[in-house]
């Protein structure tokens, strides 16, 4: 019995030693501590979204393709909304281009703008609105046309009676924030020096009932460093030369000049390069020498015969950088369009405009155009034409209430039109305003 407990405890000790040996795998080696690393942050779940843009939105009025729009019209657009609750503003774009690309007022705050800026009469504009965020997104409307109106032209005359007495071959302008008429002839042939101004062109104020200077005719009348300037003309007995400016219109200065030009009526004069500038005229024969003054006391000579022949009863404007000369008389009835950058050389742009060949018209610069009116061929007209290049005249289309005229006045004030007085059989005093 001992015996085999001692076989017994050697048998086991045996199958220990050998599962020992059976077991290759070496125990792990301890590490080595390392350095402490912080763990890299936990990607955010739920990211914000993206800032989006305005939603889409669409233009109210002007409507599309609608014609006879106001010159000075109102623009409304939908209210755009932000899906992420941002500020939003808008671009109005404006041209008469299509697409539009002239950023016409910006960063407004409601979805209308009235225009205060008289736009382009018979011009086709094209028009969008850009909504912006204020994180830089933005959405844009479609692209709506509009044709604005034409010339207006009231039934009836805006004064009949202004105060002033009927006349013909005054001169009128614009200084100080009213108009001015000066002069001329009343229906009695009784040649005038007086001196009235309005600043609404209804109510009328003499300002001066007899200037010191004579009275005249055929004169023309500047606006030059503040003042008012009168040149030459027609007393009924002489053409004259004699120059006078007033700051007020009440005390009236004659300037002794230098090297003047010589007598004339039937003038025009002009303020361009920042002279004055007498252009052709009458003195018993037409003349075509063209004189220019920086003070208006020492003159010079540009030439002594102009390209466009000699020229009487003609009218001249100052546009698009140049100096014009519009019809007139040399003997004949002339529809000839002229122009110049230094008074010395002209070019012709025309030798017979769209316009019937006439003396005794009016001219001004109105709507980024030239324009003409009335004038006599032999008989009075009342009609009115227009260019942007001294070339092209179009006639405005329209039912004209004021009567056929020459020897009238015209200048532009307070964005309108003003026509004054002048003769169509009778002297005239009415006051017209068209826009």
């Amino acid at each position: 019995m001992k015996n085999y407990k001692i076989q017994l405890l050697v048998i086991m000790l045996i199958a220990i030693v050998a599962c020992s040996k059976d077991d290759g795998t070496a125990p792990e080696p301890i590490a080595e501590p390392g350095p402490i690393v912080n763990p890299e942050p936990d990607p955010d779940p739920d990211p914000d979204p993206a800032n989006q843009p305005p939603d889409n939105f669409g233009l109210i009025s002007v409507e599309n393709e609608m014609d006879n729009v106001d010159v000075v019209p109102s623009f409304n657009w939908e209210t755009a909304t932000d899906p992420d609750g941002d500020t939003i503003v808008y671009d109005l774009i404006l041209d008469v281009q299509n697409p539009p690309t002239t950023l016409y007022q910006n960063d407004l705050t409601e979805n209308d703008f009235e225009v205060t800026e008289r736009l382009s009469m018979l011009e086709t504009y094209y028009w969008k609105v850009i909504a912006k965020d204020n994180k830089g997104a933005s959405v844009e409307t479609e692209v709506f046309s509009f044709t604005t109106r034409d010339l207006r032209v009231p039934e009836t005359a805006t004064e009949e009676n202004p105060g002033f007495a009927e006349r013909r071959r005054a001169v009128t302008t614009v200084f100080n924030d009213k108009l001015w008429v000066i002069g001329g002839a009343d229906k009695d042939f009784n040649l005038l020096s007086d001196v009235w101004n309005s600043d609404n062109g209804t109510n009328w104020s003499v300002v001066n009932p007899v200037a010191d200077f004579a009275g005249r005719w055929d004169h023309s009348l500047v606006v030059f460093n503040d003042k008012l300037w009168i040149l030459g003309g027609f007393d009924g007995d002489n053409y004259l030369n004699d120059v006078w400016n007033s700051e007020d219109g009440i005390n009236w200065n004659q300037i002794t000049t230098a090297n003047i030009f010589s007598e004339r009526g039937r003038h025009t004069s002009v303020i361009y390069n920042d002279k004055i500038w007498v252009i052709g005229g009458y003195d018993g024969q037409t003349l075509g020498d063209v004189w220019y003054s920086e003070d208006g006391i020492t003159w010079t000579q540009a030439t002594e015969g102009a390209a466009f022949e000699k020229r009487s009863m003609h009218t001249s404007v100052v546009f698009d950088n140049k100096m014009w000369l519009i019809a007139g008389s040399n003997g004949q009835r002339k529809s000839d369009v002229w122009y110049s950058e230094n008074g010395a050389d002209w070019t012709e742009a025309t030798l017979g405009a769209a316009f019937s060949s006439r003396i005794r018209l009016s001219s001004f610069v109105f709507d980024n155009k030239m324009w003409i009116v009335g004038g006599a061929n032999p008989g009075a007209q009342n009609d009115i034409w227009h260019s942007q290049n001294g070339i092209n005249w179009t006639k405005v289309i329209s039912d004209f209430s004021f009567s056929e005229r020459f020897d009238h006045t015209t200048t532009v004030f307070q964005n309108k039109i003003w026509l004054i007085a002048g003769y169509d059989g009778e002297y005239l005093k009415d006051i017209w305003a068209f826009d």
